[in-house]
């Protein structure tokens, strides 16, 4: 495939920096923010027009933050003009270039496919796998602190086989290296990044593993097979090809049976959703925080309603 270029013209393209801004303002949670934003929307969209067609960007200071649901993580974010351009960024230079070159099991990030997705090829190859097999083995491989360990220069010189664009490849850079190690989680371009990263393991898979029955989401990966033994053969291949990555795997990795229960996207095998306790602790606070005045009662109803959705919903297989 021939490497893109001409590239970065599309994010000086001042409609495609309103339809961004438009997003990113009508996504954004703090939304004092985005009132003063959109109060001085012409200033705020020529400066970003002027900086980009100068070429003179730099990254802003991130704040970082952790969060403890579902782990431990570190969070980064930015202001929002660095979120525009961003956006602009992964859309316009990222997506054109990476996008083609994604295997259809790749679910992450990818406008209809996602989480959904994802499920449905889960409960889909469990159907064909039980027709065909009737016994067969599922292995599961989890990457250890995923986005913290992805190397930049092994990105960098990933991203340069895709892309020709020396302005192109100067804005990116610039994104990649404004973090010290790995890629902060929070950014639109870090979650582009993240799937295109294991792209070649995809491929390795596929293509040399000989692995019909695959689906990953990011760093969240299955593998379907009758024979477990081969499935150890790949999971040691695996391994090997990932220190090659400078990747390693946690110690949720296991080799399932398909009468185990396992969870995958938060859902078990039979596609119900497999963290209630998560949903009571989280409906507890809410009412504690209604309790105490700090929420409205709009708040309280709509979180319910949206964990009893989530809850009872199925994922459904498109045959």
């Amino acid at each position: 495939m021939k490497r893109k270029k001409n590239l970065y013209e599309s994010i000086c393209n001042m409609q495609n920096i309103l339809k961004v801004y438009q997003e990113v303002c009508r996504n954004t949670k703090n939304k004092r923010k985005v009132r003063n934003y959109r109060e001085y929307k012409c200033l705020y969209v020529a400066q970003i027009y002027k900086t980009l067609s100068n070429k003179n960007y730099e990254v802003g200071p991130y704040h970082v933050f952790t969060i403890y649901e579902p782990k431990e993580r570190r969070i980064v974010s930015q202001s929002l003009q660095d979120k525009v351009i961003n956006h602009l960024v992964a859309r316009y230079i990222l997506y054109p270039a990476i996008l083609p070159g994604l295997i259809p099991e790749n679910v992450a990030s990818i406008k209809n496919r996602g989480t959904k997705k994802g499920l449905e090829l889960f409960q889909s190859y469990q159907r064909k796998c039980k027709i065909k097999y009737q016994t067969y083995y599922i292995l599961k491989c989890d990457i250890s602190k995923y986005f913290a360990s992805i190397d930049q220069t092994i990105l960098k010189q990933k991203i340069r086989r895709k892309i020709k664009d020396k302005d192109a490849l100067q804005i990116i850079d610039k994104i990649i290296d404004s973090e010290e190690n790995g890629l902060g989680i929070g950014n639109m371009t870090s979650q582009v990044f993240a799937i295109f990263y294991l792209n070649d393991l995809d491929h390795y898979i596929k293509e040399e593993l000989h692995i019909s029955y695959y689906v990953r989401y990011q760093d969240d990966f299955l593998l379907f097979h009758p024979s477990k033994q081969y499935l150890k053969e790949c999971l040691e291949k695996i391994t090997q090809f990932l220190k090659h990555e400078k990747l390693t795997l946690n110690k949720k990795t296991r080799i399932f049976k398909n009468t185990n229960n396992f969870i995958f996207l938060g859902r078990d095998k039979k596609g119900k959703y497999a963290k209630y306790r998560n949903v009571r602790r989280k409906l507890r606070k809410k009412m504690y925080l209604y309790e105490q005045e700090k929420i409205p009662i709009m708040n309280l109803l709509n979180s319910v309603m949206s964990y009893e959705k989530l809850c009872n919903r199925r994922i459904q297989i498109k045959k």
